[in-house]
């Protein structure tokens, strides 16, 4: 059936769309105008006059005494009040608008500036990261990375959400290590760090110098185990923590070894003190045969700090491991050797060990580290139960707990390797995360490079995050740091890094394209010739890297092409909103020193 077209007046505008357009205008005008006398009305306490829309808009015609028009004048406002009513709605409204018109503009070049990102030769293109930490992908690999689930797990049980790419979830496998690296207030933890912890599948261990992960994801991970809190310093200041002792199963002398090696760790022999590794294992030793004599012979965390204050008062640790039968052979000789050195060197191996314990001076943090017997902090419990351990310590506070974080975290994590050598596919399972959040700001975790390295293979996840990786270097050293950069399979990298030599870095590992140049040349007799060569130039530049939009960051995943993807806020979760009120609620706990509501 054929259809006659509308004239439109000569290639002139549509008759009807003016009329429509015309209409429209009379009809919001008119709106205005009836919302400023209701406006009015309330503000000279009278009732909402009785007429409609054309009223209001035949009030407009008389200025001077608008009240006339209307059905029952009475009962009208003063002039001044009848259009001071209307002049604050049409202000409300055109400041309404501006701010629409602003968030419109600032969205709209944002996508764009997004969309730029991703459309930079040499990235990834969305079916290629797909590919590679699509669902898909995820599920397939789900039989290896937790032998108990299949092809029908879940994506969260077998992996952690990295964010999206053009509307489609990125996963990574909870056997990769991962490291985010990003300044201060740019969204780690919004984006990364409590989204991870509550969707954890395991058990979650998570160090932080702040208690904001924990109001925000402590309520929620209630439900899947038991939680509990090593806060030495109180600093989120709720009741009933953790007591974990150093002390406890140091008559073994593996386990002596593996928290003297975290206690030497926050010592502070940084890589600016000359031959730091030697004072660094002189320290070791020391503390190692103190922790093994203070658990052989049932001693508390008190005369620990007794014998680290000075060397004389040792002499009753080498007295135990020579009187011991189960003392390890030569501890004895090694710890008497140390207190009968050279003077100079005894008191710089002394001030390593006053150091490492300085925290117990503080009368809360030694309560929090001597437990009465039989309610000590059993970390295989803890693993089997898949609860939740918060560790919150400050870094800058006088008598740092940092060796006591340190020789904690590295307590659970040799744990774990011994529980996960023990089990099918020698995997822990439900896999462990270890959410290290300003872990260089509170200690230079030993174990870190072999953690991000192996620790996937035995069910353990690494979540690293630092503010540069010049903050690396300097906490670990050079090849530490570089050990755990090259270990980490998956990379986050936010924007607001200022290091040139680290965007530099970045810049190189996303990697270069060559880029044709065409150069024109004028002789002197007016001829003109064109050249081409081929430069090689960054795919993204530091400026670029550096300027990277806040909720957006650079992912290297494995050996596929680096991409710009969108990260994930908690907020935007389908359960934000209950998760909003357990922060209110144990925020609320923090600040009265309550317990916190189930």
């Amino acid at each position: 059936m054929n259809t006659r077209p509308r004239p439109t007046g000569r290639g002139g505008p549509d008759l009807t769309d003016v009329a429509l357009l015309a209409g429209g205008a009379v009809l919001a005008t008119a709106g205005v105008l009836w919302l400023g006398v209701a406006l009015a009305c309330l503000l000279g306490h009278e009732p909402i006059p009785e007429g409609g829309l054309l009223v209001a808009l035949r009030a407009a015609a008389h200025p001077a005494d608008p009240s006339s028009v209307w059905p029952d004048p009475s009962a009208m406002p003063a002039t001044s009040t009848y259009w001071l009513g209307t002049a604050i709605v049409i202000a409300l409204l055109t400041g309404a608008a501006l701010a629409a018109w602003r968030l419109l503009n600032h969205l709209t070049r944002k996508h764009a500036t997004r969309g730029k990102l991703r459309q930079l030769p040499g990235m990834a293109t969305p079916a290629e990261v797909e590919a590679v930490a699509g669902r898909r992908t995820l599920r397939a690999r789900a039989a290896i990375v937790r032998p108990s689930s299949d092809r029908t797990a879940a994506p969260q049980d077998v992996g952690y959400r990295l964010g999206r790419l053009r509307g489609r979830d990125l996963w990574c496998t909870v056997e990769d290590s991962c490291l985010l690296v990003g300044p201060p207030r740019m969204g780690k933890g919004l984006h990364v760090v409590v989204p991870w912890v509550l969707d954890a599948p395991g058990p979650v261990v998570t160090t932080s110098t702040r208690p904001d992960t924990l109001s925000i994801t402590m309520r929620s991970r209630r439900t899947r185990g038991p939680v509990a809190i090593f806060d030495p310093q109180r600093l989120a200041g709720l009741p009933g923590g953790l007591a974990w002792s150093p002390v406890r199963g140091c008559e073994t002398p593996r386990t002596a070894l593996v928290r003297a090696r975290g206690l030497a760790a926050g010592a502070g022999f940084g890589r600016t003190v000359s031959d730091s590794d030697f004072w660094a294992g002189q320290t070791e030793t020391a503390l190692r045969c103190l922790l093994h004599a203070a658990a052989l012979d049932e001693r508390r965390a008190v005369d620990l700090y007794r014998w680290s204050l000075n060397p004389a008062l040792a002499e009753d640790a080498v007295t135990i491991l020579n009187r011991q039968s189960k003392a390890a052979d030569g501890w004895a000789d090694a710890l008497e050797a140390s207190i009968h050195s050279d003077p100079r060197t005894r008191d710089s191996i002394w001030l390593g060990v006053r150091q490492s314990l300085a925290a117990l001076a503080d009368p809360d943090v030694l309560a929090a580290v001597d437990p009465p017997h039989g309610a000590e902090f059993n970390p295989t419990e803890f693993l089997r139960g898949s609860g939740t351990l918060y560790l919150l310590a400050s870094a800058v506070a006088s008598g740092s707990c940092a060796p006591l974080v340190a020789a904690f975290v590295e307590d659970i994590t040799e744990t774990a390797r011994a529980v996960a050598a023990r089990s099918p596919g020698a995997r822990l399972d439900p896999p462990l995360l270890l959410a290290l959040d300003e872990i260089a700001n509170l200690t230079p975790l030993p174990s870190l490079p072999s953690l991000m390295a192996e620790g996937g293979g035995s069910g353990i996840t690494t979540l690293a995050v630092l503010q540069s990786l010049a903050q690396a270097r300097a906490k670990w050293g050079e090849h530490a740091a570089d050990a755990i950069w090259d270990a980490a399979t998956v990379k986050i990298v936010l924007g607001g890094l200022a290091k040139f030599r680290d965007l530099d870095d970045v810049a190189h590992l996303v990697g270069e394209i060559d880029e044709l140049t065409e150069t024109r040349n004028r002789g002197r007799a007016g001829e003109h010739s064109t050249s081409t060569s081929v430069r090689t130039v960054p795919v993204m530049p530091a400026s670029v890297l550096r300027t990277l939009p806040f909720g957006t960051a650079v992912l290297l995943l494995r050996q596929t092409k680096p991409t710009v993807i969108d990260l994930a806020a908690w907020t935007a979760r389908r359960d934000a909103s209950q998760l909003r009120i357990d922060q209110q609620a144990v925020e609320h706990a923090t600040a009265t020193g309550t317990e916190v509501p189930t």
